[in-house]
């Protein structure tokens, strides 16, 4: 396959940039309605002034940290084998959020991550990111197993039936899932399932651990940002109640793979049928939904679009 020219390519890699950034600022101007929003504003403007501020101090650094350790995570999955600062794994990582913000199931993200590595390293980094996502996605279920628990319990005192059911189809699927892989030659990004299963024995345990915590702390932020959100807004439910409301939503949105453009309309409708249960107006519960997504989707698209036109030099010469 003949290889394009240095201009060429640059001019290739321009081009997607601008494309990427144009798709994101269409979708989200698209998705922004001003019903949403002069809903949101009445809202914040029913709290107290001195609260306002208190509150929204709070939640940035709950965004901030939510970010903090997704940036250390991913420091720690590349550290199996090159050196990453702080600084690069910043980058890195918002920047292939911006490319996972306009593709179906963050795929996107998977691509501008492996575009910083040289073509020999690319496949360990695709693993990398997928062993983080799936320490992310362990954590909503193993917390959202228990807060579906816990909705059962109070609503239809079927929490043990559950509880027990959900400890027996992990069992099942611990010891069946892999032979069934095995069989059926499963593979990833064209990597055989032996392959890949050398390559999670491995990576170091100390990495897998952090991962894991990181992935889970994470999980506690954003759960939390969403309760305070909830309280702000005058939302009138006990702790318990809520984070179990939380917890559900997470886990029944997950198992939809839509663009995160579309995750605020999917996790809205999740929320507003979950916290229905508890009578938590709609109106507060889609406010919630999109601040959340304001937070941590939106606001982190800013840097990320200015790492991906300062990324030239590395960029250009991946391709």
């Amino acid at each position: 396959m003949p290889r394009l020219s240095h201009k060429a390519t640059q001019l290739l890699w321009a081009t997607l940039k601008i494309l990427i950034v144009v798709l994101a600022g269409y979708f989200i101007y698209s998705k922004l309605n001003r019903s949403a929003l002069i809903n949101l504003q009445f809202q914040l403007s029913e709290i107290n002034t001195s609260s306002l501020y208190f509150y929204i101090i709070i939640i940035l650094l709950l965004t901030a940290g939510n970010w903090f350790f997704e940036f250390k995570k991913w420091q720690v999955l590349v550290g199996y084998f090159s050196q990453l600062s702080f600084r690069e794994s910043v980058q890195q990582t918002l920047t292939a959020h911006l490319a996972g913000f306009v593709t179906p199931a963050k795929a996107g993200d998977y691509g501008a991550k492996a575009l910083y590595y040289p073509k020999e390293q690319r496949k360990k980094i695709l693993f990398l990111n997928f062993i983080g996502n799936m320490y992310q996605l362990l954590a909503t279920l193993v917390v959202g197993f228990v807060g579906l628990g816990i909705l059962a319990l109070f609503t239809s005192g079927t929490a043990i039936f559950f509880w027990g059911l959900s400890i027996f189809m992990t069992l099942v699927f611990y010891q069946i899932l892999p032979k069934v892989l095995k069989r059926f030659n499963w593979s990833l990004k064209g990597n055989a399932w032996y392959k890949i299963k050398s390559f999670w024995k491995a990576i170091p345990k100390d990495i897998k651990r952090k991962t894991r915590l990181y992935s889970f702390i994470r999980y506690a932020i954003f759960a939390h940002q969403f309760y305070i959100i909830l309280l702000m807004l005058g939302a009138d439910i006990p702790y318990v109640f809520a984070m179990s409301c939380i917890t559900a939503m997470y886990i029944l949105s997950s198992v939809i793979p839509v663009m995160q453009l579309l995750d605020v309309v999917v996790r809205g409708g999740v929320a507003v049928l979950v916290f229905g249960w508890y009578f938590v107006p709609e109106e507060i519960v889609l406010s919630t939904v999109l601040i959340m997504w304001l937070c941590n989707v939106m606001l982190p698209l800013l840097p990320g679009t200015i790492f991906l036109f300062k990324n030239k030099k590395r960029s250009s010469s991946a391709l």
